[in-house]
């Protein structure tokens, strides 16, 4: 379904393989680790898909999984940083942070032998990270509080007065803002965001806590809300429902291994696994979007709409820090 997905960045560069997952070294050293520190931006309870399957491949580790909306991960990882030592050997973000990350220094490369199998773009050429999932974002609504003739249909849309007051935004995550500037360029984009922001925005911490709030009827709509989360919580009959603007934003979420991790093999082991086909499989069951070649998500709908042509992906291009603070600036979080 999804192979017709490209992303629009293209691989120049193939960094070596730096270690053999399967390796007999790798497998003893993970066993003598016992443990690998994960933070990561997916829920508790969507990571107990992925972590019931990693544990039946690999039940000598011990994941610990520290849940972080990505802004709280990038703050908490550069205070661990700069302090002397990041305390997870593994970070699972979206690639703007990540990007940051390998030029503050606080990763380093680790191309997994099972990247062959991912979309092509869905990992760093220089091999600081790799792509696990991808994710749309798009209006969602409550169905019993606004209907779908309503709903807003293009960007230009959320600007109108009669949305005022009526739209929430994750406020822990830039990309309404560099996504506006990626479809209309740096002045445009800006001039946009700041408008948008003049539309009493409810700004709520993290994709999840914001559905929940709008299918609990606290406000009849969201924008750039990701539609993994959306649809799973519209299959289960809540008052949830989405629209897809054109053209659609399209994210993916990576994961990065540390420089000079606590746990190096137990590392190595959780990021191949991340890309296989057990650990795509995990990740599609858990409601999430795979990026490996051949694997559908749980969703036709969603299958659709990433076949349909009308998507415009975010590639990772620098500036994470400015665009946060500029976000941060428009929308008045301190």
């Amino acid at each position: 379904m999804m192979i017709r997905f490209a992303f629009l960045f293209v691989l120049s560069i193939f960094w070596p393989m730096l270690a053999f997952a399967q390796s007999p070294e790798i497998l003893n050293q993970a066993k003598k680790e016992g443990e690998v520190i994960l933070y990561t931006t997916m829920t508790v309870r969507d990571f107990e898909f992925f972590s019931k399957a990693a544990k039946e491949k690999y039940p000598f580790i011990n994941i610990s999984h520290v849940y972080l909306s990505s802004g709280r991960q990038v703050a908490r990882v550069m205070q661990e940083f700069r302090a002397g030592r990041v305390q997870a050997d593994v970070l699972g973000n979206s690639p703007e942070p990540l990007l940051y990350f390998k030029q503050q220094g606080v990763t380093g490369p680790y191309r997994s032998p099972e990247s062959k199998n991912l979309l092509p773009g869905a990992w760093d050429p220089d091999g600081y990270w790799s792509g696990i999932t991808t994710d749309l974002l798009l209006t969602g609504f409550n169905p019993r509080m606004i209907s779908k003739a309503a709903v807003p249909r293009n960007y230009d849309d959320y600007l109108k007065p009669q949305f005022k007051g009526q739209m929430a935004i994750n406020r822990g995550t830039p990309y309404p803002l560099s996504g506006m500037v990626s479809l209309r360029g740096e002045e445009q984009g800006f001039a946009y965001f700041k408008r948008l922001s003049q539309q009493d925005l409810r700004l709520i911490e993290g994709y999840t806590h914001n559905m929940n709030m709008m299918a609990a009827g606290e406000y009849p709509l969201t924008i750039f809300m990701q539609v993994s989360k959306l649809d799973a919580m519209k299959r289960k009959e809540a008052p949830v429902d989405w629209v897809a603007g054109t053209p659609t934003l399209a994210t993916i979420s990576t994961v990065a291994m540390i420089k000079n991790p606590l746990h190096p093999a137990a590392a190595q082991l959780l990021i191949d696994f991340y890309l296989s086909l057990e650990g795509q499989r995990a990740l599609a069951a858990a409601g999430k979007i795979p990026l490996r070649r051949g694997i559908s998500s749980e969703s036709r709908e969603i299958d659709q709409l990433m076949e349909s042509g009308n998507l415009h992906v975010l590639r990772p291009e620098g500036g994470y820090d400015r665009y946060m603070k500029i976000y941060s600036d428009y929308l008045g979080i301190r």
